[in-house]
């Protein structure tokens, strides 16, 4: 993996003025979900629409074919894990 320089990069730093911010808009974004009806027939259309999302294989990095799903999420974890401690 090193040798592939995988790696997530640092998380930036917060104030305590960008962190009242996101509980705003966090607050705020709670609000505008509750206010979306999402009944049975409304979700399955939003799951079929998604389905049909394709994402463009220009987009992938190269590496992302040489390394394994659960390899990847053993360097994700590795690194959270890290940056807990």
């Amino acid at each position: 993996l090193q040798m592939l320089r995988l790696h997530l990069p640092d998380p930036p730093a917060d104030s305590e003025e960008e962190e009242e911010e996101a509980a705003a808009e966090g607050a705020a974004a709670q609000s505008s979900r509750s206010s979306i009806p999402m009944d049975a027939e409304h979700v399955e259309l939003v799951k079929r629409t998604m389905a049909g999302v394709k994402l463009p294989t220009l987009g992938i990095p190269a590496w992302a074919s040489q390394i394994s799903e659960d390899q990847w999420k053993d360097v994700v974890q590795r690194t959270l894990q890290a940056r807990q401690s």
